[in-house]
């Protein structure tokens, strides 16, 4: 069996961006936990959308998010500033223990499109880790895209979502209180536009970043 790891800001990023592609594999009967970095544990929300998917656990890291980090609007969350620089760093680092213990075959993470600095810490501390991973097209931050429009360097590749695994993501969606509609049409969409036969999940295969100190 192969162990897979989602590392998300929060549980709902990685239900609504690669709910049905974590259920999948869970129904395979691999053991699948997403690693939430910005929460804390004691949601019943949350147990119930990883109950709908199948997961083996979820994992709160509790890092404190951007309002709380003295960014005072949603606007003033967009890009990566001096001093997000450390909250990565704590991140790659706790990051490191959580994933030393899981033991990963396959990480799943955010592509990053949305520009909110909470997805940039996940994407930079997964960079300082070196660690290759499938990276998900960020949903609901996703709907508001061009159908196809380019998603960078790295491969594109089409996940099938089932009947099964796409109702049991519209499950996890409807418990965090997600538009589970739209996700649903919206793999419905890709997987005609990309002539797949049924619904899909996009996901991109791209090395880590070569880091730099440069920041806003």
């Amino acid at each position: 069996m192969s162990t897979i790891v989602a590392v998300a800001p929060t549980l709902s990023d990685a239900v609504q961006s690669a709910g049905a592609t974590l259920h999948r594999h869970a129904a395979d009967g691999h053991p699948v936990v997403v690693v939430s970095v910005f929460t804390q544990d004691g949601d019943p929300d949350d147990a119930a959308a990883a109950a709908a998917l199948g997961l083996s656990g979820v994992v709160h890291l509790a890092l404190e998010p951007a309002a709380l980090r003295g960014y005072e609007h949603l606007a003033a969350h967009d890009g990566f500033r001096r001093g997000d620089e450390d909250t990565a760093r704590v991140a790659a680092s706790v990051l490191a223990i959580a994933l030393g213990k899981l033991e990963p075959d396959l990480i799943l993470a955010p592509l990053g499109l949305t520009g909110h600095v909470d997805h940039l810490v996940v994407e930079r501390a997964l960079d300082e880790l070196e660690l290759p991973r499938l990276r998900w097209l960020d949903l609901p931050y996703a709907l508001r895209r061009t159908p196809g429009a380019p998603l960078g360097a790295g491969e594109v590749v089409a996940v099938p979502a089932s009947e099964d695994a796409l109702a049991a993501k519209v499950a996890a969606a409807t418990a965090l209180g997600a538009d589970a509609p739209r996700l649903a049409q919206h793999a419905a969409d890709e997987g005609a536009r990309l002539g797949a036969g049924g619904p899909v999940e996009i996901l991109v295969k791209r090395e880590p970043a070569a880091l730099d100190d440069d920041v806003d």
